[in-house]
């Protein structure tokens, strides 16, 4: 788990905000994920709403970016975001298990557990944009 990276919640006329700030945590809210990517995070896109990966691959482009060098901005497609909102405290375990054992986290030699820690966090998170009617964006630093 190497990729650095921050989930923001803010709308999308704040991305060029985000990407041009040089601590986008100082300003939006959101928190650290360091080890999360956007294949990651289809890969429990894919599982959660039953889509094959390939096709949700699109959905992780990304919608700004600070320089060649990053950092990039992807948006959480509402989907996800309304899937992750949805998830009972009691379901979490389950589906971080499932989601541990996709290639993307296999090959990232997540265990169960750093699914778990993840999944929590962003089922928060979504439960804050959903509320505020917000979107939640990964911010991949180089």
């Amino acid at each position: 788990m190497s990729s650095l990276a921050d989930l923001i919640v803010a709308t999308s006329n704040e991305a060029e905000a985000i990407v041009a700030s040089e601590y986008p945590l100082g300003t939006f809210e959101g928190v650290n994920v360091d080890g999360l990517d956007p294949l990651q995070i289809a890969a429990l896109h894919s599982s959660l709403v039953d889509k094959e990966f390939g096709e949700l691959l699109g959905e992780y482009e990304p919608v700004a970016q600070g320089s060649s060098s990053g950092p990039w901005l992807i948006r959480f497609p509402g989907e996800l975001i309304a899937a992750l909102a949805n998830i009972a405290p009691q379901n979490q375990a389950s589906i971080a298990a499932q989601w541990a054992s996709a290639d993307q986290l296999q090959e990232a030699e997540w265990s169960a557990q750093d699914a778990e820690r993840f999944l929590a966090r962003l089922v928060r998170l979504a439960q804050v944009a959903s509320f505020e009617e917000k979107d939640i964006f990964l911010c991949a630093y180089d």
